[in-house]
């Protein structure tokens, strides 16, 4: 698992005008953004990448270019947006696994323990479902939401195919 520090910001509050969450995927990281306007008026922006953290000190912290290039994307997908100023920023630290995918599921080597970690920045997306899956899980020994994918086992398999 890798640690990395998502950043956000905040706008001003301007007329609440916009229902939905809006994102915008790309290949290219600095342009993967999103936003959502909350009823009190301001928009909240996340993504274009992630910065470097200290994990000695537990610390993320924010970087101007990163806002900027936030702003740059709010402005490109909606122009009339361009004018609004950020009144907040922060960063925090959370742990991305190599291939972006989470660990679900029990251990290999310890009887009654289950993982569910490294959700790369989903986990309060997630965590509902997740929280139901793993219910299901660790009451009744198995699941109807098939989670193999997400076993912590891929992770010394690809070690052995990578050694062969």
């Amino acid at each position: 698992m890798r640690a990395k520090g998502p950043q956000m910001a905040v706008t001003e509050p301007v007329p609440y005008a916009i229902a939905p969450s809006i994102s915008v995927s790309s290949e290219r990281l600095d342009e993967t953004f999103y936003f959502r306007q909350i009823t009190r008026g301001n928009l909240v922006l996340g993504g274009c990448g992630h910065e470097p953290v200290d994990l000695d000190k537990r610390r993320a912290y924010v970087r101007p270019k990163h806002t900027l290039r936030q702003l740059t994307q709010m402005t490109r997908v909606v122009p009339a947006l361009g004018h609004l100023q950020i009144i907040r920023v922060w960063s925090g630290i959370e742990g991305y696994m190599e291939d972006d995918r989470p660990v679900m599921g029990p251990s290999a080597r310890v009887p009654g323990l289950y993982y569910a970690f490294g959700f790369s920045g989903a986990g309060f997306q997630l965590g509902p479902g997740v929280g139901d899956v793993m219910a299901e899980l660790i009451h009744t020994g198995a699941t109807t939401t098939p989670i193999e994918a997400f076993h912590i086992a891929r992770f010394s398999r690809r070690a052995e195919t990578t050694a062969a």
